[in-house]
């Protein structure tokens, strides 16, 4: 069983507390049958049949306790959304949509006001956290809600909850019921859709569909931390951030957005180890083999591949990608012949590729919006069946 996904603002439309019952019970069966699905860009990934290890996030949610040079460094922001009040202690995070029946954690806290930090990476929310003190968490422990069994999982493996409208939340059994009074009233008027259409969209707007600190009704102080989900749908953990003496400092849910505590998209990364890994004599080697074949210079094209002053997957800083790349990207089918007789692989360079759909320069080449000219798609064919897809060609630099 799967859950349909609507990542996308417009396509949370359709979703309200109107469809609550629904959508809680698709979310409690997928919890039920997957309750440690991994979240992220990629979808579930393989794990290994090896206990759960509490430190498997440390470097993301290790964050939330650097200086803001620092989280600038990984190309993280933080930001403060406001206080949360939690008047019974109590913690619900989940879908506000889709499942704000679900329990609260078996941990609670002092009753009180809380502030909500998010920090963002890749213009996305990857973390959210609620802090209940000060100081920097000795351990991370798994967020769990009743029935949950942490001795049940294994390396890899999360309890987490469900997102199928885009948006995760703090809030407590209060302001939940805050919510469906709001929705009640709501439904009595004419022409009400939807919570999120008639309700939160209007909030939202000012974040660009981002995050608010909601308040369901004007007459009571209960509000609602709510916030983009990362990358869209999946199932998100959170942990609790504990001292040494077992003292509870925070509550972090993580998006995947973060890899190993760092926030720049791992491509461009990948793409800056292989840059500096030239010299500056390649530098300038790269930078005027670029420009020939975008002249139409193939005398000096040759030329420089001949002698070894550039390759295929020679990356160029200024297009951010490969020479095999560019010949592609700009439709000059000479200079990508004479790229690949001078061993060009068809397998692109990690940081060019994307997901399981896009690995290879052939892909790359059918996908592009404006269709390649027939003669580029000749040599790509003749490429494919000659070619190699796993052996780099002279002189790559592989990240």
């Amino acid at each position: 069983m799967t859950m349909p996904r609507l990542s996308e603002p417009s396509r949370r439309a359709a979703l309200g507390l109107a469809t609550v019952a629904v959508g809680a019970g698709l979310a409690a069966a997928l919890a039920k049958l997957f309750p440690w699905q991994r979240a992220g860009r990629d979808g579930d990934r393989p794990v290994a049949d090896t206990p759960y290890d509490a430190r498997e996030n440390d470097a993301n949610l290790s964050v939330t306790g650097l200086a803001e040079g620092e989280l600038g460094e990984r190309g993280i922001t933080r930001m403060t959304l406001g206080l949360l009040p939690l008047p019974g202690g109590a913690v619900i995070a989940a879908d506000p949509l889709v499942q704000p029946d679900r329990e609260p954690f078996t941990r609670k806290v002092s009753p009180g006001e809380y502030p909500v930090t998010l920090y963002r990476a890749q213009d996305r929310v990857a973390l959210a956290e609620l802090r209940f003190g000060e100081g920097r968490p000795d351990r991370w422990e798994l967020a769990l809600v009743p029935g949950q069994d942490i001795a049940a999982l294994k390396a890899g493996e999360i309890f987490g909850y469900p997102v199928d409208a885009g948006l995760g939340c703090f809030m407590d059994p209060v302001a939940r019921d805050a919510m469906q009074r709001r929705d009640a009233q709501e439904q009595k008027r004419s022409g009400y859709g939807n919570y999120y259409d008639d309700v939160l969209a209007g909030e939202l707007k000012d974040s660009d569909l981002n995050w608010v600190m909601h308040q369901p009704l004007p007459d009571d102080p209960a509000r609602i931390a709510v916030f983009a989900s990362g990358w869209g749908d999946g199932v998100y953990a959170s942990y609790w951030g504990l001292d040494a003496g077992g003292r509870m400092l925070r509550l972090v849910t993580d998006f995947g957005v973060i890899e190993n505590g760092d926030g720049r998209d791992p491509r461009h990364v990948a793409l800056a180890a292989a840059l500096a890994a030239l010299t500056p004599e390649q530098r300038r080697d790269s930078a005027k083999g670029y420009e020939a074949p975008r002249s139409d210079d193939l005398a000096t094209f040759s030329a420089m591949l001949a002698q070894g002053r550039i390759a295929p997957e020679t990356p160029i800083e200024a297009a951010q990608g490969t020479f095999t790349f560019e010949a592609i990207r700009l439709d000059k089918p000479e200079a990508l012949e004479r790229l690949v007789r001078h061993g060009a692989t068809t397998l692109m360079p990690p940081y060019l590729q994307i997901g399981d759909e896009r690995k290879t320069y052939s892909a790359y080449a059918r996908e592009l919006t404006a269709p390649r000219s027939p003669q580029l798609l000749a040599v790509i064919e003749a490429w494919e069946r000659t070619g190699s897809t796993d052996t780099p060609s002279r002189g790559q630099t592989q990240p």
